[in-house]
């Protein structure tokens, strides 16, 4: 059993419209019977005993914070600044495209945005700590003492590093991972990685080894697609792999909320006559209202089928008719037709990921079958979407998934949240690996290095001779060591073993390695720094401090006509790259074993443009 065990693993779903947490404390003889805990008492919930808290800030004039989550629905004073879905433009992309476009409430900046992100994470953070104490008996001092693990997802439209490291600072200054010594905070997984655990984990579908399916998670802000091939059946450890890239569109539930309050605007706007008789932001509140968002979430099923849905229309007369803005006494009335155009685009959007995702599986030479579509998510948990996908990949079916069966996930909103925490139990078991035990690269990455000069080769390349063997090396060549597309392992990283030579005498124990980034196809991968298509992603600096001369191995220069060769020292290490599903991560090796040494082994400085590599994939095609 690993001494590293955690004694509270806490799981974040920072969603754009709805924030979910769960947490377990692992039981030490079996944790995958540890009771998963969702949290449900939210400030200002009431007696509802809702499982996601709403993501939203409302701040008073002065800039100080006036309430959040549930508490902002009675905090509605218009002097006030009411902020929601600012999670999505953490993305530097997201917010220019969204401010070109011209969409109303955005925060002011990207840095507004994480300002934003930091005070919502903040109050998660106390009250997730808080509940915690309560349900465990465990006092203020005794949270700094225990071993806490928080692990995140993130949208799988979160394709660079750069990105990455914006909300992994969020996370820190929100007090994740901070308080105490051995407290922690990790992004682990994707959002359509963690459905697909919880999935695999929770379903009532009877898997088999072999079984391909696809998880389509369908949230608030975006929809993140993964194709997965189970790979082991058995209870309690399954375990899938990946055989697709995880992907993702800017699709979910809060655009079809946004689409509805501008298509009522537009609609009432028409008359001016109605100016002085309805209240100001009508589609505001009608978007806001139970009537709405009952209508949303049951749209579609049988029971609740109508031709049309009348909604309350708060602060306009009970009285009040105007049969060509469609209002019927104080009600605004809205056809099934036109609901049926809120959630098409939608609908249709997520229908063309889903056909490219099975495109670049059969283009692979991947045939074989995909089973199962599961849905989760808000957006998944819609009959109407369920159908629709079902009739058009029946009507037109791919080649990958002629039968597939269209089945959405048990508790689809908390799938994501569960899934996190599933995987992590899972991978504490002894000799147990995650759930997800391989995955697909969605980058190069590669390590500059020298290799031997070769005239036909290195025409142009920057040649320099080796005091130590003599001999001519081209310099800035690159070593490729994963590539896109590339099946790989969670459990084993990537191993790049590197030999630094040394004076006798010299004390220096601090080497840089130069990692590199290419989102291009790996046929036509670059072979030094000067080509196009590689960017520099970060510099790892390794800190070997505390390794003596005794520690490495001894060598001499070749001999230079009857002279002795002096005498240098080699000195052998390892970097393990671990790549996450948005990032890249090292550990220092050196003897067969992670050196840690009394300071920090590995120092990482990220490129500023190799960060952004892997942006601009046309993620953001609905966002109004």
């Amino acid at each position: 059993m690993s001494l590293d065990r955690p004694d509270i693993i806490v799981a974040i779903d920072f969603g754009t419209s709805y924030t979910g947490v769960a947490w377990a404390r692992p039981q030490r003889r079996d944790a995958l019977q540890s009771p998963i805990q969702i949290l449900n008492n939210w400030p200002g919930v009431s007696n509802k005993n809702e499982q996601k808290v709403p993501t939203c800030l409302v701040y008073n004039e002065d800039g100080s914070l006036s309430s959040w989550g549930f508490l902002c629905e009675d905090d509605d004073d218009s002097a006030k600044g009411r902020y929601e879905f600012f999670k999505i433009y953490l993305d530097q992309d997201t917010f220019e495209e969204a401010r070109l476009k011209g969409t109303k409430n955005l925060p002011e900046s990207v840095e507004h945005a994480q300002k934003l992100s930091i005070d919502f994470l903040r109050q998660i953070y106390n009250h997730s700590k808080s509940t915690v104490e309560l349900h465990t008996g465990i006092s203020r001092q005794g949270w700094r003492n225990l071993k806490v693990e928080f692990i995140f997802s993130v949208p799988t439209t979160w394709r660079t590093q750069g990105i990455i490291n914006v909300f992994k600072k969020c996370i820190a200054l929100a007090g994740f991972g901070m308080e105490g010594s051995n407290h922690s905070a990790k992004v682990e997984l994707t959002e359509s990685e963690a459905a697909a655990v919880g999935t695999i984990k929770s379903s009532v579908v009877a898997f088999q080894s072999g079984d391909i399916f696809m998880s389509v998670d369908a949230g608030g802000g975006t929809t993140d697609l993964a194709v997965m091939e189970v790979k082991e059946a058995r209870e309690p450890f399954p375990s899938l792999s990946q055989i697709s890239q995880v992907d993702g569109v800017g699709i979910g539930a809060t655009l079809i909320d946004r689409a509805f309050v501008s298509y009522i605007n537009t609609r009432l706007g028409k008359y001016p006559e109605l100016i002085n008789q309805l209240p100001p932001n009508c589609g505001e509140r009608l978007a806001k209202g139970d009537k709405f968002k009952t209508t949303k979430h049951k749209f579609g099923e049988k029971v609740y089928q109508s031709h049309c849905y009348k909604m309350t229309l708060e602060g306009a007369a009970f009285h009040l008719n105007h049969a060509a803005a469609g209002i019927e006494e104080g009600k605004v009335v809205i056809s099934w037709e036109e609901m049926q155009d809120l959630f098409d685009p939608h609908v249709e959007g997520t229908l063309r990921k889903i056909r490219e995702q099975l495109d670049w599986v059969q283009k692979q030479g991947n045939c074989s079958s995909i089973n199962y579509l599961i849905l989760s998510g808000g957006l998944g948990s819609s009959k109407y979407v369920r159908d629709r996908l079902q009739i058009e990949l029946t009507i037109n079916p791919h080649a990958c998934a002629r039968q597939i069966k269209i089945i959405q996930a048990s508790n689809p909103q908390l799938v994501v949240v569960k899934g996190l925490l599933q995987d992590r139990l899972q991978s504490l078991d002894s000799n147990t690996a995650p759930v997800i035990v391989s995955r697909i690269a969605r980058a190069s990455y590669g390590i500059l290095c020298k290799h031997k000069y070769n005239p036909l080769i290195h025409l142009n390349d920057t040649i320099k001779k080796d005091p130590y063997d003599g001999e001519k090396y081209a310099i800035n060549q690159i070593e490729w060591i994963i590539k896109k597309g590339d099946c790989v392992s969670t459990n084993a990283p990537i191993t790049q073993s590197f030999t630094q030579r040394l004076k006798a005498g010299d004390t220096n124990r601090m080497w840089d390695s130069h990692v590199v980034i290419s989102d291009r196809d790996p046929q036509r991968l670059p072979q030094n720094i000067r080509e196009e298509g590689v960017n520099m992603l970060c510099v790892v600096r390794s800190n070997l401090t505390g390794i003596n001369h005794e520690d490495m191995v001894g060598m001499r220069k070749a001999k230079r006509f009857l002279f002795k060769g002096a005498k240098f020292y080699q000195c052998m290490f390892e970097m393990h790259a671990i790549v996450a599903p948005a990032e890249i991560r090292f550990e220092l090796w050196f003897a067969g074993q992670k050196f840690s040494g009394n300071h920090e082994p590995i120092q990482i400085n990220w490129d500023n443009e190799g960060v952004k590599v892997g942006a601009h994939v046309g993620v953001h095609e609905l966002a109004v």
